[in-house]
């Protein structure tokens, strides 16, 4: 079967969820030196539907290598995950299978040949599997008690079969045989939907082996379109009652809704494969219960899903349709000239119009809000595997991951988390003889965590490492010659931010990890890309903290219009915290010459935007002008400016490249707006301001 590109889309969606929540529950059995039995019954369950997915697509590697773990946690499963001295190695292997199957996902995705060669992690896990049943047999013999000639007859077919072959089952109470009829339909936009029907099939078989469907044939595009339109119809004779077939069925994703009757086994609806004649009709309804007694058992039930998943590239482009509209509500409102008549009813229904359209913009911006977690919990992989490749005891704390922002920021944050959680563990935590000469717990700590205020989110990663060392740091800055003032003019935290600049690294020995002399700038590179600022501040022998700061969407923002001379100027509303005219007595030069403001008792410094930007034909005279009193991340202060239009929604554009080309210095600038007017404003980035 060759997939198309809506299948392979929802494969691969659906095998990164799973291999998520695989990571969650491996680092969670991790914590505790081994999985529950519930946590094994789930790393079972989402093996077997990979490899049931992947050998429906023909992925080959991906269905054996998962079949291959399926098979090692059966036993596993078999032993009730107790006395296995293997734990350690379980989690590493396991660990490596995800890393493949991303790597493979990923291959796909870059449309690229899946090349990835499971072999050598197959032979782990034969070895592997080979020293479990080895300690289970181990422990049987010691715990035999009784006899052979006890163990029930239907065991010994079962235990002569070969390991790859059997498919463990949930142990469900066996009844009287009966037939049902199942019949299922999925979500409208899940798609594949003859792969999900292969995967109900397979855990049907749990539970039986008589069996039949219709269609038949699921191995064809024309099977998901009846299945679309008709359903998925199974017909099945078991001795397991209805709630323990509805909890099979319940394990499959986007199940729209699901029917279970109780149906007689000469029933014409039945599959002639598997249906009963009248004589045999007859002689199992002596034996069972009444019609009435089988009926309470039988019933129909739906279970509904709240959501499907959609392509984000569809998001973005509704997103850009709502800048759009807000855009030309404000031509609109703009444009409206009615001259000296009265317009009530263009005014109540632009009122109505603003409203609804604020109401579709938070809709579709809240739909683009994914929680922080998606991300932040792909750091403990990184954390775990670099701390057993050091030899250090690390541990990775998170903070505030249900904190939502943007699906493109978190694609953005991706790669500078990434580079500093690196340097974190290589540069920053120390190895635990190291710590413990130092005081400090063998163990190493890591915080992430990330909170919201206002317009922004800002991030933190700190560990209790060594710190930087302002030395060392000042003297590769003045080999490289990176410094642009004399050592005695620079602040701590100015020197801790040389880290940031291109090609500087401390780090003497290159590693798989770090030392290329590349990594931190970009971190402030990405971030930049986004509006964002990053800043590094540390304390020698106790730690380092980096702080990101970054918008909490890239799209539309409410901002407050100004002009300089002849330019425009919008500010983010809320980074402002007043705007007046300024008294002229309040405004004064501090001994190094640069002016500053005392308003509402406290004195700011006082940034001339005219000076700033290089305006000519801007207001000069303080008393023509007005001060915005602004909040920045690292400090407040005061611009002057020459008038306040008022305060506006503006879809947030990002600045041509051309004009990045072109110009040799756009700090204080974060990107660019076209208002209802036509006229084009340039947004002020408050951080780099």
């Amino acid at each position: 079967m060759i997939a198309d590109e809506s299948m392979l889309d929802v494969y691969i969606y659906e095998t990164q969820q799973l291999l998520e929540s695989l990571e969650n529950t491996l680092f969670a059995g991790e914590n505790d030196k081994r999985l529950n039995a519930e946590q094994i019954d789930e790393v079972f369950r989402v093996m077997h539907t990979i490899k049931g997915a992947s050998a429906m697509m023909e992925f080959e590697n991906m269905a054996k290598l998962a079949h291959s773990l399926e098979d090692m946690f059966a036993i596993i499963r078999d032993n009730n995950g107790s006395g296995l001295s293997e734990w350690p190695d379980i989690f590493d292997v396991v660990f490596s299978a995800v890393s493949y199957f991303n790597g493979e996902l990923a291959k796909l995705l870059e449309k690229a040949p899946m090349d990835g060669d499971p072999a050598p992690l197959m032979e782990r896990l034969k070895l592997l599997v080979a020293r479990l049943q080895g300690e289970t047999a181990a422990a049987a013999t010691t715990q035999q008690a009784a006899p052979e000639a006890a163990v029930p007859a239907a065991v010994a077919p079962a235990a002569a079969k070969p390991a790859e072959t059997m498919a463990p089952a949930p142990v469900y109470g066996k009844g009287e045989e009966a037939y049902y009829k199942i019949k299922l339909f999925f979500d409208e936009n899940s798609q594949m939907e003859h792969i999900r029907a292969f995967g109900v099939i397979q855990n049907i078989k749990k539970i039986s082996l008589r069996y039949a469907h219709v269609p038949q044939n699921l191995d064809t595009e024309a099977a998901a379109d009846e299945i679309r339109r008709n359903g998925f119809l199974i017909f099945l004779q078991t001795g397991h009652n209805p709630d323990e077939i509805k909890a099979i069925l319940d394990e499959t994703l986007f199940l729209k809704s699901c029917s279970v009757l109780s149906i007689e086994g000469d029933d014409e609806e039945i599959p002639v494969e598997i249906r009963q004649s009248k004589e045999q009709a007859a002689a199992a309804a002596s034996g069972r219960q009444t019609e009435q007694q089988a009926a309470e058992n039988s019933f129909e039930s739906v279970a509904k899903q709240n959501f499907i998943s959609v392509n984000v590239n569809k998001l973005d482009s509704l997103l850009n349709i709502v800048g759009e509209i807000v855009t030309a509500q404000s031509m609109v409102m703009s444009n409206a000239d009615f001259g000296s008549l009265a317009h009530d009813s263009f005014d109540s229904a632009a009122q109505q119009l603003h409203s609804l359209i604020n109401e579709l913009q938070d809709i579709v911006m809240s739909i683009r809000m994914i929680p922080v977690s998606t991300l932040f919990q792909k750091m403990r992989r990184l954390v775990r595997d670099m701390s057993k490749k050091f030899g250090k005891n690390i541990e990775l704390e998170i903070i505030g991951e249900e904190t939502e922002v943007d699906k493109n920021v978190i694609d953005y944050l991706s790669d500078p988390l990434l580079h500093i959680i690196r340097n974190s563990v290589d540069h920053g935590i120390e190895d635990p003889e190291t710590r413990k000469k130092r005081g400090k717990p063998a163990s190493g700590k890591i915080t992430l965590e990330a909170r919201m205020t206002g317009s922004d989110v800002i991030v933190t990663v700190a560990d209790d490492g060594g710190g930087l060392s302002r030395e060392k740091i000042l003297k590769k800055a003045s080999e490289k010659g990176l410094l642009t003032k004399s050592e005695s003019e620079m602040t701590d935290k100015e020197i801790y931010n040389l880290i940031f600049l291109p090609g500087f690294s401390t780090k003497d020995e290159v590693t798989e990890y770090s030392g290329r002399g590349v990594g931190m700038d970009v971190v402030r590179k990405n971030i930049g890309y986004i509006g964002g600022s990053v800043t590094v501040d540390s304390e020698p022998g106790k730690g380092t903290i980096h702080t990101i700061r970054i918008p909490l969407t890239l799209t539309i923002v409410d901002g407050m219009k100004f002009n300089v001379g002849s330019m425009n100027f919008i500010v983010p509303t809320v980074s402002v915290r007043s705007a007046v005219k300024p008294n002229v007595e309040d405004i004064f030069t501090d001994p190094e010459g640069h002016e500053m403001i005392m308003l509402q008792g406290n004195v700011y410094s006082l940034i001339r935007l005219s000076e700033f930007f290089n305006v000519d034909d801007a207001v000069t005279e303080l008393g023509e002008g007005m001060i915005m009193h602004i909040a920045s991340e690292e400090k407040e202060f005061c611009i002057f400016f020459d008038h306040l239009d008022g305060e506006y929604q503006v879809v947030v554009k990002k600045l041509p490249n051309y004009l990045k080309r072109c110009s040799s210095s756009l700090a204080g600038i974060g990107g660019c707006a076209i208002l209802g007017d036509g006229s084009i404003n340039l947004i002020i980035d408050v951080n780099g301001l």
